[in-house]
């Protein structure tokens, strides 16, 4: 196989979300589903207005502000204390069943974690979850403040790998992510949990797969 590091978003790709919902769920039981989806919306809103207007804050206060922002929208409150179990939450996030068991049968590339979020965001998810021992390097944008899907953000993943563009593989169940990498000029594997079609833009993934035990089909070849 020509790629010798496999390159993974972390939250939506190897980590699930959704698991939020259980612990908004003890403050918020009918809302917890709909606060989860405008806080991530937030999120990477937020992110983006930061990387756009050259504000950067890191991952970690973005976050916190966008739940603030999804439980005042949705409840008409942002009471302290659902707030700091959100966010608690965000540091125990559910791996998706195949992540640690298609980890665990490639043995042979570099498998690297490049995201959004802050260290002090995943260190602690990453270290408690069954992907640890099988993540061989984290890169997180708060190393030079520039977010995903900027360029600067996947030239410093590469440089981190010291590998060429032909010899990544990057893996996110986010579009945009996808185009971003795709655009700087690496092969993309989409992950499309939702079973939904691609954004209709120049800028197409390499593969499409619905999870990603797709890996180890293409590791397989």
């Amino acid at each position: 196989m020509k790629y010798s590091t496999i390159m993974y978003d972390a939250y939506g790709t190897l980590f699930d979300l959704r698991s939020v919902e259980g612990a908004l769920s003890e403050y918020y039981p009918q809302q917890a589903a709909s606060i989860g989806q405008l806080w991530r919306k937030k999120q990477i809103e937020y992110a983006f207005t930061a990387q756009m207007s050259g504000s950067y804050r890191p991952f970690l206060i973005i976050t916190e502000e966008a739940l603030r922002t999804a439980l005042l929208a949705e409840t008409g409150s942002a009471a302290a204390d659902a707030v700091n179990r959100g966010m608690r939450a965000y540091e125990k996030l559910n791996l998706y069943a195949e992540s640690a068991p298609v980890l665990q049968q490639m043995s042979g590339p570099l498998h690297m974690i490049v995201s959004n979020g802050s260290r002090d965001m995943l260190e602690p998810l990453i270290e408690q979850s069954a992907v640890a021992s099988h993540i061989d390097r984290i890169v997180s944008v708060d190393d030079i403040k520039q977010y995903k899907p900027s360029s600067a953000a996947y030239y410093h993943a590469m440089r981190e790998a010291g590998v060429s563009r032909s010899s990544i593989l990057f893996v996110s169940s986010n579009t945009w992510d996808i185009i971003g990498a795709k655009t700087f000029g690496f092969d993309t594997l989409w992950i499309s949990r939702d079973k939904t079609a691609f954004e209709s833009v120049p800028a197409q993934p390499d593969y499409i797969a619905e999870d990603l035990h797709f890996l180890t089909e293409l590791f397989a070849d």
